[in-house]
């Protein structure tokens, strides 16, 4: 009778552990697994008490394993910035991937800018750089100054723009964030950001002239024409030959850069409406002009 007793009291005590087991969130399997992808295994996300399903549990924009920056499933409230070139001086706290405004605020955990460096801690964290440092690889280059996606569009300007830092192409449309022209101006992103114009504006200084009809390096070609045939809309010899890109002749067909550009004949297409002649011969003299005896 005794033995039966001992005997039910062990299977009783085996039954509870192993339901224990079951009804825990993680198990030994698991606790490695970072089944969200957020940086944070699974057995970190359970010491923290956020969603191991949900890479950003409380909704700011940031990553929960980019909250918990050390991954250690601790929000330590100081964080050293010795040795990095941040403008934050001695310690930060991290941010809670519990809440979503940690200092309460009323600004987004997401939408702070802790290192200020130009970026928001949620701009951070799409580019996989610091929200502690300003220059996270020591580079010398500012983490705004980056272009982390390598699409030709630097980081400040990529947030600025509201495209994906960490995705050269933000819209899955199969052109670079770099090539795309977000306010059809006739000048690509990535050459508004070079030239540092608005690439959200199609008349960035409000002079009434859009920007891709502007000249910004007085060569007498445009910016928009610049960006199309590849020269740069800052430097007004491009190749630095000694002669202005207004007066090269990028598809040569006779007729230079800048009277192409007033023609509105295509200076990178030697013959610019596919008729058979070449743009030089259908404006025989160069003036820019379509007199009597030329060729339209």
């Amino acid at each position: 009778m005794k033995t039966f007793r001992s005997l039910s009291l062990i299977a009783a005590l085996s039954l509870s552990l192993f339901s224990c087991t079951n009804d825990s969130p993680i198990d030994n399997a698991n606790a490695s697994l970072d089944p969200d992808a957020d940086g944070l295994t699974n057995a970190i996300e359970a010491k923290l008490g956020t969603n191991p399903t949900n890479p950003d549990t409380d909704g700011d924009g940031i990553l929960d394993g980019f909250e918990d920056f050390n991954k250690n499933g601790i929000v330590d409230q100081s964080i050293s910035t010795t040795g990095k070139t941040s403008r934050t001086t001695g310690s930060v706290a991290e941010t809670n991937p519990l809440v979503a405004d940690t200092d309460n605020d009323g600004v987004s955990d997401g939408n702070e800018d802790t290192d200020t460096d130009g970026l928001s801690n949620s701009s951070e964290s799409d580019a996989a750089t610091s929200p502690y440092d300003v220059d996270s690889d020591d580079d010398g280059i500012n983490d705004s100054s980056e272009d982390s996606d390598d699409d030709g569009v630097s980081n400040e300007s990529e947030q600025h723009n509201g495209s994906d830092l960490g995705d050269d192409d933000s819209d899955s449309d199969g052109i670079s964030d770099g090539d795309e022209d977000s306010d059809d101006d006739g000048v690509s992103n990535a050459t508004e950001d070079h030239i540092g114009t608005d690439a959200i504006d199609d008349d960035s200084d409000n002079d009434g002239i859009n920007d891709g009809e502007e000249d910004s390096d007085d060569d007498g070609v445009s910016d928009a024409t610049e960006d199309h045939i590849g020269t740069d809309a800052t430097d007004d010899d491009s190749d630095n030959d000694g002669i202005i890109d207004g007066l090269e002749d990028s598809d040569n067909d006779g007729v230079n850069n800048s009277v192409e550009d007033d023609n509105g004949t295509d200076a990178a297409d030697s013959d610019s409406d596919d008729d058979g002649t070449n743009d030089g011969n259908e404006d025989s003299n160069g003036n820019g002009t379509i007199d009597s005896d030329d060729v339209n």
